[in-house]
Formats: C-alpha cells, structure tokens, sequence
C-alpha cells in the first residue's frame, strides 16, 4: 500500500451510500477525534435526505458534488458490490482516500485496477475485512503468533445459518450485483484464513444449490492447503437453520476452539495446560470504530493498518478460486 504525507486531524470523510452498513460505520466515526463526517450521497435522493438528517451532514445530490468539494478527504464506499469498482475508482481519481466495504470488487481485475489507481494517486485503499477485529478471532491470532498450541496443522472452519431470504431480495439476490454468497458473506473468512496461516491453494470444493432462488451456491464446503504444509476444512451455508459458528486449530502442541461472534475462545495443551475467555475478557475496541481508527491513522500519520487493499484483492482471489475449483 502507499501512504500519502501526514494530513492534519481531523480527517473530513464522505460517505457514499447510506444503507445499514453505511450509517452503521458513519455513526462509528463518532468517537473518533481524529475524523469527523461531513456528508453523504446515496443514489437513493429520499435516504440521502434522511441520512444527512440523522447524521447532520451536508446531503449531495451526486457522487460528483461530493468528490469534487475540497472538504472532502476521504471517503466510505458503502454500496452494493457491483458499485465498487466504478465508483471507488472516481474516488481515488478524484485524490480521495479510499475505505471501501468488502468485497473490493467482484473480479480480481477490477482489484488490480483500483490497487493502482490508490498507487498512482498516492491515497490509502483499505477494505473492510472487519472479521479480523471480533474479539475471539482477533484472540485466535495472537495465541497462534505466541506459539500456544505449537505449530498450526489443520483448521476446521464452519459458518451456519438460515440467511437464505435474505439472500433473495434486492441486490444480493442478483449475482451479478453481489458476487454470490462467496463474494459477499464469506470473503471474510478466506481472509481470516489467509491471516492465521498465509496463502494457499484450493485443493477441492463442492457446493450446493438445492433451491431455485437465489440463484446461486447456498451452500459449500472446500479443502484448503497452505504454503506451510497445513490445511484446513471450510463449510459454510446459508440454508442450515441450526445455525452455528466454529473454529478449531490442532497444532503439534495442542488445540484451540473459538465460536465466532459470541461464546468463548479456549485452548488446552498436551501438556495439560488449558485457558478460556470471553470477549469482555479480551477487552478489544468495538470492532467497526477500530477498523475506521486504522483508517484514520493511517491517512494521517502513515500507520500500517492490520489489512489494507491488497488483502481485500487476495480474498476476492480466493474467492474466485474456491468458485473455479467448485462441482455442483
């Protein structure tokens, strides 16, 4: 990633989009004291009134309007998949910086392009791969980085739920707006994996498509190998109405377990040895806020953030492998 020159604080961000995620990470932004909101766009004219009302920001009638005022630094790209590509590149075109909603865009090409298009304008690109920051994943990280468990040599990785309405309607029913479940839900955990053990090979998948609508994988599983010599398992669904979050890492010392978003995160050692906590335990900020603090920081000061854009473009290419490997 390039960083641009320090800037002075505080960052003037724009947000583009006003959807639940887009007011979501807007009133994160309020904490903050090193940036502030100072309008929105929707393409929606009725939600930008609304929004610049519940947010008390300026409304601007077009993407233009709002790229082309001075005030603006840096944007939030909070718009359905499709939109990423095109319009992250008018904001970084427009010398914006750029936090963009995952996924970065639907192909790896699109990636590539707007990667450069931050390069060349010298403005920071991150993507919101957010999952990272939940308190039992970002745990899960750092007992692997203290060697708890010892070397890491298999992962099995399982996110279940009914999710299928929500998958037919609107844009994410349509996958040439969402990408598909794979593109649109679980990139998050392709770069969760990529995170704990680093690159890897598809070595098989299989999905499954029992319903008609929408009009895509519903549900699938894969065989991951990374470059270390680990591998990993991977089922995820949006058609399991037990529902369910769980991970589990055996390593040559040991094992851990953590489910997901909420519960706990706990190993125990060969040596006997065993630990359990909760997210409160762990203590980590909010995990929106602290993705936008990494944003921040690293326009203004040039800090490294834990994932920038160049992670966005590797999940979507895993994505896209998963997909190539895939048998129905």
């Amino acid at each position: 990633m390039v960083y641009s020159p320090p800037m002075q604080s505080p960052l003037r961000i724009g947000l583009i989009g006003a959807g639940g995620i887009g007011r979501h990470l807007a009133w994160q932004l309020r904490p903050l004291s090193e940036a502030v909101l100072v309008g929105v766009y929707d393409a929606n004219a009725e939600l930008t009134q609304r929004a610049a009302q519940e947010l008390e920001v300026t409304p601007y009638d077009t993407v233009d309007a709002l790229l082309q005022d001075a005030q603006v630094e840096a944007v939030i790209l909070a718009t359905p998949p499709h939109t990423h590509y095109e319009l992250g590149l008018q904001v970084l075109q427009h010398g914006k910086h750029l936090f963009c909603e995952k996924p970065l865009a639907l192909t790896v090409e699109h990636c590539d392009a707007l990667l450069e298009a931050a390069r060349a304008a010298q403005r920071v690109l991150m993507v919101g791969q957010v999952l990272r920051l939940f308190p039992l994943f970002w745990q899960s990280k750092q007992w692997l980085q203290e060697g708890v468990i010892g070397e890491p040599i298999a992962v099995n990785l399982q996110r279940r739920g009914y999710e299928i309405k929500l998958f037919r309607e609107g844009w994410r029913a349509d996958p040439a707006q969402s990408g598909g479940v794979l593109l649109e839900m679980n990139v998050h955990e392709l770069d969760y994996l990529r995170w704990l053990l680093g690159d890897f090979e598809v070595v098989a998948a299989q999905g499954h498509q029992p319903f008609a609508e929408p009009n895509f994988v519903q549900q699938w599983s894969a065989l991951l190998r990374f470059q270390n010599g680990a591998t990993a398992t991977v089922e995820a669904s949006i058609i399991d109405p037990l529902g369910g979050y769980t991970v589990r890492i055996v390593g040559t010392e040991g094992a851990l377990e953590h489910t997901g978003f909420s519960g706990t995160i706990r190993y125990k050692r060969t040596d006997g040895q065993e630990m359990s906590l909760t997210p409160e335990e762990i203590g980590t900020p909010e995990p929106f806020l602290w993705e936008l603090r990494f944003f921040v920081r690293a326009v203004l000061y040039g800090e490294t953030p834990p994932f920038d854009g160049y992670d966005g473009r590797m999940a979507v290419a895993n994505a896209h492998a998963v997909l190539s490997k895939m048998s129905l």
